[in-house]
């Protein structure tokens, strides 16, 4: 368990290669509270791209996860969980949250952006393929996550519906995301989703191993740590209560993680999922 050096990194990186692209100028705002210190910088300032990426570096050590929201536009219970997770404090460890990923399709409220499915542009043992794709991937290596965390919502249900992903947790195939997905899908299912809604129940979905050019894929093709994609629902849910499941399924996984969010609704004994 130690303190990641991201902000370092990107200082001697001259900050525009990883948050920008040349000659951009990333904009930076550092704040410091009882909850530690919140700095917010721009990816790719001055493109059509720009995005804040907020990092949350509690004042204690501990494990460091990347949390993205927002990377398809039509998803709005995903960005807002993420922007949820970017205002939390923790006690422990670090945080680098993008909660708007794919600020274009947010912008348009469609699945894609002028370059395709962003989420589409991550293949396991090759450059992501896009200039935003390429800043994401950049922005994941740099941070060195002990977790990843990528927030999306969908039309439907998991197994209920055909194509649907929704109210399902897929966690790499790198311990100990699978039995950590587990205990987020149990925590919610007891939690938030009502008796009387039973095919909102959160379910497990298949494992992610790199065969895909999904993020969290790649993150476990190529990185080999632990990760999660957290779908919930449009079907009958508006999205203000589907990002807050997102979020309380977001919080369990951060606190199995040994990250536990500051006065938050999960008491969970953290453990098992550091490197």
């Amino acid at each position: 368990m130690r303190r990641r050096t991201f902000l370092a990194n990107s200082a001697a990186l001259g900050g525009s290669t990883l948050l920008g692209t040349a000659g951009a100028t990333a904009t930076t705002a550092t704040t410091q509270a009882s909850g530690g210190t919140r700095t917010t910088e721009t990816l790719l300032a001055g493109t059509k791209y720009a995005t804040d990426v907020i990092t949350i570096d509690a004042p204690n050590d501990g494990p460091t996860a990347v949390v993205v929201g927002g990377m398809h536009g039509d998803e709005p219970s995903g960005y807002r969980a993420a922007s949820d997770v970017a205002s939390w404090e923790f006690d422990a460890g670090k945080l680098v949250v993008l909660p708007e990923a794919n600020r274009p399709a947010i912008e348009q409220e469609t699945r894609h952006n002028d370059d395709g499915d962003l989420n589409r542009k991550f293949p396991t043992g090759q450059a992501a393929e896009t200039k935003l794709a390429r800043a994401i991937w950049r922005l994941v290596e740099n941070a060195d996550p002990d977790v990843v965390l990528d927030l999306h919502s969908s039309k439907g249900v998991y197994r209920t519906h055909e194509s649907a992903v929704g109210q399902a947790v897929f966690p790499t195939v790198v311990d100990p995301a699978p039995t950590y997905a587990q205990v987020a899908i149990e925590t919610a299912n007891d939690t938030v989703v009502p008796w009387y809604m039973p095919y909102h129940r959160y379910e497990r979905g298949n494992f992610l191993d790199g065969s895909s050019p999904l993020l969290v894929h790649k993150v476990a093709g190529d990185l080999d740590r632990p990760g999660y994609i957290v779908e919930s629902t449009k079907f009958v849910l508006d999205p203000p209560t589907a990002a807050r499941w997102t979020s309380l399924v977001a919080e369990t996984l951060l606190a199995k993680h040994g990250i536990p969010r500051r006065d938050g609704r999960v008491e969970i004994t953290a453990g098992g999922g550091n490197r």
